[in-house]
């Protein structure tokens, strides 16, 4: 983390504490509303912080992909597969820390577009008058049908050095802004409808699979934890953090026991006991497929 990372900066100073580097900037084209970056990020990057801005936020993923964790500033991290597609929206009035890791050769080509605040509030009040200043903007991670082709159109105008004075880019951002505060604010549709699980509701989720990796988890447990249907739970789990519920309490229990057999002298029988394998055989097989060795094999490199 960059320890002179303020807590709150704006737009214009944004990619001074980001990781990577930026390959195209608006600011150079005199774009005067919307700030597009288009970034080439490290395979992998360490925990940094992402400061608070004025500014709606979208961060499009146009390439590569990353198993991505961010969370609040000294909380628990929540981890998700990000992959071409998958978008990020946010208007956070607080910092937050991320880091990530991509496979090789599979590095993130971002585009990172700020709304300037005041084609943003303009677009807020054009939709509810005299509401505008009670309405926020919703933290939303997934797919977006609609607000995908209009990043990628964003990422074309400023490849092909579109200046700031041309009328589409004035168009593109009423679009972008109209777009947002018609699906993701709280004026609008409701976190459970935006397709993914809201915060708290997946640190719930979070906390009980953490208490209970030695027991049998089913997702019907998990999906009477958020008053869901077991299917319907599946999907918006998948949509928030990029896996399945299966694949997260596999992913949670094999993370923990890579923690025990570097930090422990304990058994790996013990091990996979604590982690929920009754079956020895089966645990390696489940460790050595996400680890990529047997958990012999991992204790022996250590």
């Amino acid at each position: 983390m960059n320890a002179k990372t303020p807590d709150r900066s704006t737009a214009a100073a944004f990619p001074r504490y980001l990781a990577g580097e930026v390959v195209a900037d608006s600011v150079a084209l005199q774009w005067p509303v919307l700030y597009a970056r288009r970034w080439r990020l490290p395979r992998v990057v360490d925990r940094f912080l992402v400061p608070a801005t004025p500014e709606a936020h979208i961060s499009c993923n146009l390439r590569g992909m990353a198993e991505f964790q961010e969370r609040d500033v000294g909380g628990k991290w929540i981890t998700r597969r990000i992959g071409a597609g998958d978008l990020f929206v946010t208007r956070s009035r607080t910092p937050y820390e991320v880091k990530f890791q991509s496979p090789p050769g599979q590095e993130l080509d971002n585009l990172s577009i700020h709304i300037a605040v005041e084609p943003f509030l303009a677009a807020l009040e054009a939709r509810y008058p005299g509401k505008a200043d009670r309405v926020e903007v919703v933290d939303f991670f997934g797919r977006d049908e609609i607000l995908w082709p209009i990043c990628l159109t964003c990422a074309e105008l400023l490849n092909a050095r579109v200046p700031g004075k041309s009328p589409r880019v004035a168009a593109l951002t009423q679009l972008m802004a109209a777009h947002i505060v018609e699906k993701y604010t709280t004026a609008g549709k409701t976190p459970a409808h935006l397709g993914g699980l809201p915060i708290r509701q997946l640190r719930k989720i979070e906390d009980y699979i953490a208490a209970h990796l030695a027991e049998e988890i089913s997702i019907e447990q998990l999906a009477e934890l958020v008053e869901l249907s077991a299917s319907h739970f599946a999907h918006v789990f998948k949509e928030t953090t990029g896996m399945t519920p299966l694949q997260f309490v596999t992913r949670q229990r094999i993370t923990l026991a890579q923690q025990l057999i570097r930090e422990t002298s304990r058994s790996l029988i013990d091990v996979g006991l604590e982690v929920g394998y009754n079956s020895p055989s089966h645990f390696a097989q489940v460790f050595r497929r996400m680890v990529g060795v047997t958990p012999t094999e991992f204790r022996s490199s250590l």
